[in-house]
């Protein structure tokens, strides 16, 4: 009884947070492409910020301020100039980052350049993808780009409410129990089926075949679960539970949005593969 009281109360302090968080990211994604480059540079900060503060408290020594300031700069350049500058930029981001590290002097040389490099290409290059869908998708068709980008978010919420609230009422064999021991099977086929649902609004994406979209949801769906379980294989090699805490019922910022890291750059591949705009 207790666990049943505890699962029904955050799953309440989730849905109470969710009703005035959705709405911020909605509007943000509808104001076009500065709006959603503020909606980046948020998550892509502070989640640098949150990846590189847990490393320290385990006792590792990242350059954290250079990893967050390269991690931002990366993102504005996607928002500047799409790919084009983008593999001089990340070129540059590793000269800096092994440059800086030698400048300090560390006796943990290599681990300190590989973990501060990690969270920003992590971040930076992962956290921008949005910012890449819009660009991929032209000027042109900016309306379609950002109903793409709420299907894509919807996408990622409704794989996290039905694995959550699934997995909690019939899940019982475990998905990764090493990594994760709350997640089970039923949870991650039931994520997928909620990832789907995005579909029924597919006469807003009419660059998408119905088949086209439901293989972007799918993509984006298992790529979120994915995410989900890479940021806990991370906090538990750090040995920490959470990433300090900002949204109530979610913690974090790369509590919230570690599914977001691995959907989009997915969904932005699979749209260049299939060349759909």
């Amino acid at each position: 009884m207790p666990e049943t009281k505890g699962r029904i109360s955050g799953l309440a302090v989730r849905s109470l947070s969710a009703c005035l968080f959705v709405p911020t990211i909605l509007l943000l994604v509808e104001g076009g492409a500065w709006s959603l480059l503020i909606l980046v540079l948020i998550v892509v900060g502070r989640g640098s910020w949150e990846l590189f503060h847990m490393a320290r408290q385990a006792g590792r020594r990242p350059l954290a301020f250079l990893g967050t300031g390269l991690a931002l700069s990366l993102s504005l350049c996607v928002h500047a100039a799409g790919t084009g500058y983008l593999i001089p930029a990340i070129a540059a981001a590793v000269l800096v980052i092994l440059a800086a590290a030698l400048l300090r002097g560390t006796r943990d040389y290599i681990a300190s350049a590989l973990l501060t490099l990690g969270g920003t290409l992590y971040l930076g290059l992962l956290g921008s993808a949005p910012l890449l869908i819009m660009a991929a998708v032209g000027s042109d068709q900016h309306r379609e780009a950002r109903y793409l980008l709420i299907a894509l978010f919807a996408c990622i919420w409704l794989t996290d409410s039905a694995a959550y609230i699934c997995g909690h009422l019939w899940g019982r064999k475990k998905l990764v129990p090493s990594i994760s021991p709350g997640k089970t099977v039923v949870g991650f086929v039931s994520g997928i089926g909620g990832g789907l649902l995005p579909a029924l609004g597919g006469a807003f994406l009419p660059s998408f075949t119905l088949a086209e979209l439901l293989g972007l949801l799918l993509l984006a769906s298992v790529g979120g679960q994915l995410g989900d379980l890479v940021e806990s294989a991370i906090k538990r090699d750090l040995g920490v539970k959470d990433a300090p805490p900002l949204i109530p019922g979610h913690g974090g910022i790369l509590d919230r949005f570690d599914s977001y890291l691995f959907a989009f750059p997915l969904a932005y591949l699979y749209i260049l593969m299939f060349g759909i705009f």
